[in-house]
């Protein structure tokens, strides 16, 4: 049985005195090659319940997503951040995606739709510390939150679409298919072609 998201979390936070709250998920930790990209979603008390269809990003198709993303960018403001192959080999995955909450939130500021509230997917906390937001974590949120839903929806979108045309650029690896996780496919092709400048290197050894 399918669950269907809700903004029942949201909506306490916001009777709980928030202003705006912020729902984040990541896409694209372990591929081996390819960005890290974080979406954020941002939700008011005036926010709606989100359209029919949206749910976490494992659970639609690839052809439904770009009107996925056109239906959650008219329902709620969201943006996404992301940081390539390279920052993730020098400063390592939690620092990438610290660094990638930090893009967004600075994004959302500029906006005026700064959260005090952010909602993450899973049990580990990986914004700055000192930031001014409190942070709520739950497991499986990418199911039962519909802002952090939407924020799976809108990162797998952009990470898909960037792999798809950097296949054009660097084509026998199979991004277009794999987005630059460890399939045999891809596999092959760094044994028989080597290493892109888009390959993570402490992931590919």
């Amino acid at each position: 049985m399918s669950v269907r998201p809700s903004l029942r979390l949201e909506r306490s936070l916001l009777r709980a005195g928030h202003n705006f709250v912020g729902g984040i998920d990541e896409v694209g930790r372990g591929p081996l090659a390819g960005p890290i990209v974080v979406g954020l979603v941002v939700v008011s008390p005036e926010t709606p319940a989100a359209p029919p269809g949206v749910r976490d990003s494992k659970a639609t198709k690839r052809v439904e997503r770009p009107n996925l993303v056109t239906l959650i960018k008219e329902w709620a403001w969201s943006t996404t951040a992301s940081v390539d192959a390279q920052f993730i080999d020098t400063f390592g995955l939690t620092a990438a995606l610290r660094e990638c909450v930090a893009i967004a939130i600075r994004s959302s500021v500029a906006a005026g739709m700064e959260p005090s509230a952010l909602i993450l997917d899973g049990n580990f906390n990986y914004c700055d510390p000192t930031m001014d937001a409190d942070v709520v974590l739950r497991k499986r949120a990418d199911q039962y939150s519909s802002s952090v839903s939407a924020a799976s929806v809108v990162a797998k979108f952009e990470r898909d679409e960037f792999m798809c045309q950097r296949a054009i650029e660097f084509p026998g690896y199979g991004w277009e298919r794999n987005s630059g996780y460890g399939t045999k496919e891809h596999l092959y092709a760094i044994r028989s072609m080597g290493l892109t400048p888009l390959h993570r290197r402490s992931f590919c050894h």
